[in-house]
């Protein structure tokens, strides 16, 4: 018959094992201790005062070789900045003091939202009026129609000619404009200025006489 070893003895030897086992093989920051950036961001994360946690992680910015590299070591980290790491990043990298850490290798590979803002196109300008025969016509700005803000500038200058000039005014403007129906280059303009004429001249309660061109034949 075999003989056990005492109970004591036994439990002895086996914690001894342990204990050697566990010797042998160490936790493997232990067994290769950080250098470089990963110790600098690891000593950021044992940090307890915030203040001294950013100065730490504004160095581990500086030694780090990439933005890659820097992500990869705080992500070891949970917790260690609490927002995300973009986040973090493009407010540090613009608003640190120190311009290492503006020039460093992980803060230009971040890729921040877009500042400049998108051209803004200007909406296209659109009159739309009335001709003498009653059509609707779109006058846009042209190098024979000038605007003054977003309407014909001599839609402007009629009523200005009616507060100044009265009814003799506005109805010379409404006569000029009505000889130009026939001009091919702003027939249809004239046509839509002489009309806004004579509903200024009725507006302003003169008595106008038939725009020339629409007289009926005699």
């Amino acid at each position: 018959m075999s003989r056990l070893a005492p109970l004591p003895l036994a439990l002895a030897a086996a914690t001894f094992a342990l204990i050697g086992i566990a010797a042998c093989t160490p936790p493997e920051e232990e067994a290769a201790p950080p250098t470089g950036c990963a110790a600098l961001v690891r000593e950021a994360s044992q940090a307890v005062e915030p203040d001294d946690q950013v100065e730490m992680l504004d160095t581990a910015l500086v030694a780090c070789a990439s933005y890659t590299t820097f992500a990869n070591q705080v992500q070891r980290y949970p917790g260690i900045i609490g927002y995300d790491l973009d986040t973090y990043l493009l407010l540090r990298c613009q608003n640190a003091d120190d311009e290492r850490v503006r020039r460093s290798a992980a803060c230009g590979g971040l890729v921040g939202p877009e500042t400049t803002p998108p051209p803004v196109t200007a909406p296209e300008l659109v009159f739309v009026g009335e001709t003498l025969d009653g059509r609707t016509v779109e006058i846009r700005p042209s190098n024979v129609v000038e605007f003054a803000g977003d309407i014909p500038a001599v839609v402007q200058q009629t009523v200005d000619i009616a507060v100044e000039s009265g009814c003799s005014g506005v109805l010379e403007q409404r006569d000029l404009w009505a000889s130009r129906i026939d001009d091919p280059l702003i027939g249809d303009e004239a046509s839509v200025f002489a009309q806004h004429a004579q509903n200024v001249a009725i507006y302003i309660q003169c008595d106008p006489a038939p725009v020339p061109t629409l007289a009926p034949d005699g």
